[in-house]
Order: C-alpha cells, then structure tokens, then sequence
C-alpha cells in the first residue's frame, strides 16, 4: 500500500447525498411542527385564561335576574303555580355586560323523534375559547299544548337553565313586599336556606382543597 490516506469526501455518494437531504428535510418539518403545537399550546391557554377573567368579571356585574312570569293552571295531576324569569329578562339583564367582556353565547339544539330534547348553551370569548352546557328534557305537554308547542316549551325552559347553569346564575323574586319598599322579615332561614348554605360552604371547601393543592 501507498499509505496515503482516504479522501472522506470520495466516499459520500448521491445515495448518501439524499439520503442527508431528507434527514434534514424531515428535521426542519419536525421543528415546524413542533414550534406550530407550542405555539398553539400557548394561545389557547391564553384564551383560557382570558375566557375564565372575563367570566369572573362579568359575574360580578350581573344583577339579580327578576322572575317576571308566573306560570298557573291546573290539570289531572292538580294545580301548578310558579314564577319564573323568561329568556327576554335573562338576555336583557345578561347580554350587556357579557358584550363589554367579550363574551357572547348561542344555542344548539337537537329534537328527534321519540328522544328527550337536547340544548346546549355554548359560551365563548372573542379570544377563542369556549365551554359548552347541555341539559336535556322530555317535551313539555302540560297545560293543553300541541305538539309544537310542547317542543318550543322545552326548548325554551331548557335555553333559560342552560345559559343560567354556564353562567352560574340565581334568580330572585320580586314580591310585593320588596317592591313597595318594605321591610324584610328578619326571621329564622328556612330549611331551603339552610341547605343552600351547606352546598355553598362545601363547595367553597372543595375549591379551596383544590386550590391548596395546586
């Protein structure tokens, strides 16, 4: 032998050349991809939290929604008599201050025969991120409805509880105690207000458990 040594460059072939090209072809597309879902990661996530802040803040504007519809009347199974807050009074005490935290909600509905209706409440903020409410009932044939109405009816309820139950909403009465300006009866609670009291403490509990462990 001569003793000289090989020239490295002599051994790359156009085999090794593509093969090279494609490593770095791939390489570039892995980062890409990579970069691309981090960076996703990262807006959503911002959208989240945007979405929970202005949620908040939108709760702490909302007022009291009035229950400005009685409903009364009586069938076979006896009389039936409440009140309750229609769609117009949510939307007239919700949809303002919603709109000044850039949030919006719309309802998606699904009614097949012989199956309970379906509405979901979807509420979304302008950055992107939206959560979803679904609640489902049988059609509502109290009261001497035809079938259409009955479906408007559930409808209709479930739009109401949906959108309240997103946004965590309460209704309060207006009698016509308050409304004249008198004086509220300063007795003991009642067992509802009892209860209440014991599902908010705990869940207040669990959310502060939560809290300390994150």
């Amino acid at each position: 032998g001569t003793g000289q040594a090989s020239n490295p460059r002599s051994q790359i072939t156009f085999d090794n050349v593509e093969t090279l090209t494609e490593a770095v072809t791939y390489w570039a597309f892995y980062n890409a991809r990579t970069a691309i879902f981090f960076d996703e990661k990262v807006k959503n996530a911002a959208a989240r939290e945007a979405f929970n802040n202005a949620m908040a803040d939108a709760k702490a504007k909302i007022t009291h929604i009035i229950k400005n519809r009685t409903v009364d009347f009586t069938s076979t199974k006896g009389r039936t008599n409440y009140a309750h807050e229609d769609l117009g009074e949510i939307a007239r005490t919700v949809d303002p201050v919603l709109s000044a935290h850039g949030l919006s909600y719309r309802f998606r509905v699904t009614s097949k025969p012989n199956e309970p209706i379906v509405v979901t409440c979807v509420v979304a903020h302008r950055m992107g991120h939206s959560e979803e409410t679904t609640l489902d009932a049988p059609r509502d044939e109290s009261g001497n409805k035809n079938s259409i109405q009955a479906i408007g009816s559930t409808i209709t309820y479930l739009q109401r509880y949906t959108l309240k139950a997103a946004l965590g909403l309460a209704a309060s009465n207006d009698d016509d105690a308050k409304a004249a300006g008198q004086k509220e009866d300063d007795g003991p609670i009642s067992e509802e207000q009892v209860t209440t009291l014991q599902h908010l403490l705990a869940a207040g509990a669990l959310a502060h458990s939560i809290e300390a462990k994150v």
